[in-house]
């Protein structure tokens, strides 16, 4: 039997509200703040007006569209949050306004399942208000993200704690995170072919040792910067006269692509401070391992 993906009344009333709101309040709103030099050289009144569109949302009723009512939420199910997503996602922010953004949202999720009562006051209750952000930890340098059977973050219990060894990367959102839901192994010596099982743990930020990442910070800084002129100057090269000219946004973007070597600290400050500092590490510990954080390369 075919699936009936036919809308409901209220279906339509809720879509037909949510996009009215983004259309002619979110997005009027931020259109001003779309190029990242207005969001720079206007910051404060750029924020001043993405919080007062959450204010907005709280105050129309689409502040939470995933979460029950007494969570302060709309208590939608699948369809109607699919409907309401889609309509937020026709602006950049328009999730973030409704407090429905990953990695966020379904942080709340599995919070509000599974979490103690304890845990969802301390975690959830402050998403849920929107006061604090989270991040989710599980994707690893080592093993393929995608595949969480292959996790090598492991935790053991010692004790009434946890102690958790592993190497997490590509975290959204970890810059500004409160707290992480991080993935790790828990199960061990396990039958050749059996996968075992991983826990979620709760790690409040920073946490992420008072270790020196100095040099780390230095290698993306360069490396990203370098990225970005290379890519932009191959696409004016694919295109040719016409990528040079300013006939498409390419020059444009190259012209600004141009000011990252410089601008975040000079190519040439950077490999001189990653020479330095791998030099020292080698001369203190006979290994270069402790100038990059350990990573596999």
């Amino acid at each position: 039997m075919a699936i009936d993906f036919t809308l409901a009344p209220e279906h339509g009333e809720i879509r037909a509200r949510v996009r009215t709101f983004i259309r002619e309040t979110v997005i009027p709103a931020v259109e001003p703040f779309e190029d990242a030099e207005e969001r720079a050289r206007n910051r404060e009144e750029y924020l001043r007006t993405i919080v007062g569109l959450r204010r907005r949302a709280k105050e129309e009723g689409f502040w939470l569209p995933h979460l029950p009512k007494e969570w302060g939420g709309m208590g939608l199910g699948h369809v109607e949050l699919a409907i309401v997503q889609a309509e937020a996602a026709k602006t950049r922010l328009g999730p973030w306004v409704l407090n429905c953004a990953a990695p966020d949202e379904g942080n709340m999720h599995t919070l509000l399942h599974w979490g103690t009562d304890e845990q969802k006051e301390r975690y959830l209750r402050p998403l849920a208000d929107g006061v604090k952000t989270s991040c989710f930890a599980m994707t690893e340098p080592e093993v393929a993200g995608s595949d969480p059977t292959l996790i090598r973050t492991h935790a053991v219990k010692d004790g009434d704690e946890w102690v958790i060894n592993g190497h997490k990367w590509f975290i959204s959102n970890a810059r500004r995170a409160n707290f992480a839901i991080l993935i790790a192994k828990t199960e061990f010596d396990l039958p050749e072919g059996a996968r075992g099982a991983n826990t979620a743990f709760l790690v409040d930020l920073p946490a992420d040792k008072g270790e020196d990442f100095r040099t780390e910070v230095s290698m993306a800084k360069h490396f990203v910067a370098g990225s970005l002129n290379r890519i932009i100057d191959r696409a004016v090269q694919i295109h040719g006269a016409l990528g040079y000219s300013t006939d498409t946004p390419l020059a444009h973007m190259f012209q600004h692509a141009r000011w990252a070597r410089l601008a975040d600290g000079a190519d040439e400050i950077h490999r001189m401070r990653i020479a330095e500092r791998t030099i020292d590490a080698y001369r203190a510990t006979g290994s270069t391992r402790a100038a990059t954080g350990g990573l596999p390369l």
